[in-house]
């Protein structure tokens, strides 16, 4: 295999987010897959550990999965079911004295995954289909009946939570994904954090090979999603005990699985302040929306020859209202000319007010900004807050980009 600046194992979820981001920053990368496909295809600058909770990555570099499992078995497949049961469309969960289920209904208005736990004793590599058939038929019975006219998948798993000694090695080998943490599948946790985990390598890698950050930032990764990964099994923890038992109260079930979307989404994510995230330096009561930043800010960090929006984007959202606005009032920051045509951008300030075609978005009120001192969000490109200030606080802004990224000297990868 020839050198190539990063080498990638796994085309997993997390894999592909990092490849996507080297690809946007044109940074040359290799990825093996040793399953059957058109990615068969040494020596790295840098290599990502994507290929899953077995990791070779992993096993070569002598790290272990620290944590534990249980005897409990469960059978997951995504179904089109034939049934009369009333809730096939809902999330809910069945509990029998033939066992427990959960139902998640699936995209396309027939598809339904079923989470079946299966009998004590039962061992994944023996489980077959037939048995998740019989399996859920006992469950539903006698009150419903339940056939299927196709599976689409199915698997087995026996539940255990497990997170790795480290994440990575000398800062040249990240762990991503299974390959550093595992859990259970519901609720789709593997593929959801996996995304965040190469998502957040990615955009830091891709910004230190083409010489826009620091390799200092690269620390941040371990730091933010060694966290996320180990909130991560605590949440799986007390979400696979719920499923196994009764509602301890009404709605019980619901509230969990509203917790379970926000934290899939990386809504609850809090991670530690960083070359990339500075939270001590925010102003708490000033809350989340989208503002200005200056505009020697822009060109300090700009690379020559990139247009002006390609590593600092600015978006302003005014509270003005919509029938007083005046293109020639919004400064020429909020315009830039971009693109191969050279033409002005109008798709970066938004006015929250009554709109006759879009209603009114009433941003202001829900991200809690008050109108008459506005704010400054700083949003990194992993969509994490990385900073809240006040209006005007130039230094506040300047103060994180000193550290995340270097000055245009440096040369841009294109």
């Amino acid at each position: 295999m020839p050198k190539t600046d990063v080498l990638i194992v796994g085309s997993g979820s997390a894999g592909i987010f990092a490849a996507t981001w080297l690809t946007l920053f044109r940074i040359p990368f290799t990825m093996l897959e040793s399953r059957p496909g058109p990615l068969k295809t040494g020596q790295a600058d840098g290599v990502q550990g994507c290929d899953g909770a077995h990791s070779t990555v992993r096993r070569s570099l002598n790290y272990h999965m620290l944590g534990d499992s249980t005897d409990t078995v469960w059978g997951v497949m995504d179904i089109y079911p034939i049934t009369n049961f009333p809730d096939i469309r809902r999330k809910c969960t069945i509990h029998s004295s033939a066992g427990n289920l959960v139902i998640i209904p699936r995209e396309g208005g027939s598809l339904v995954r079923f989470y079946i736990q299966l009998p004590a004793g039962s061992s994944p590599k023996n489980t077959t289909l037939d048995d998740l058939h019989a399996a859920a038929r006992a469950i539903f019975a006698p009150s419903y009946s339940m056939d299927f006219a196709a599976t689409s998948w199915w698997s087995t798993y026996a539940i255990g939570q497990r997170l790795a000694d480290h994440f990575h090695a000398d800062l040249r080998v990240f762990l991503t994904g299974d390959a550093c943490h595992t859990h259970s599948p519901k609720a789709g946790q593997g593929m959801n954090v996996s995304l965040q985990d190469g998502y957040n390598i990615g955009w830091k890698l891709s910004s230190v090979l083409s010489g826009l950050s620091p390799a200092s930032i690269l620390s941040s990764y371990v730091l933010e999603r060694s966290k996320t990964a180990a909130d991560l099994i605590a949440f799986d923890r007390e979400l696979t005990q719920l499923f196994a038992r009764q509602e301890g109260y009404e709605g019980e079930f619901a509230q969990y699985f509203t917790r379970s979307g926000r934290y899939m989404a990386g809504f609850t994510a809090r991670y530690e302040d960083s070359l990339v995230t500075d939270l001590a330096g925010s102003e708490e009561r000033v809350a989340t929306g989208f503002s200005s930043i200056l505009q020697h800010l822009i060109s300090r960090f700009t690379p020559s020859g990139q247009d002006p929006d390609s590593i600092i984007e600015p978006l302003l959202v005014l509270s003005s209202p919509f029938l007083s606005m005046s293109d020639a009032l919004i400064p020429e920051l909020f315009t830039p000319v971009t693109g191969k045509w050279r033409m002005r951008d109008l798709h970066k300030t938004y006015v929250d007010d009554e709109h006759y075609n879009n209603g009114h978005g009433h941003a202001y009120e829900k991200y809690g900004v008050d109108a008459e001192e506005g704010a400054v969000v700083i949003v990194r490109p992993d969509q994490y807050v990385a900073k809240v200030l006040r209006f005007g606080d130039v230094e506040g802004v300047e103060a994180l980009f000193k550290g995340s990224e270097l000055a245009r000297s440096r040369k841009f990868v294109s």
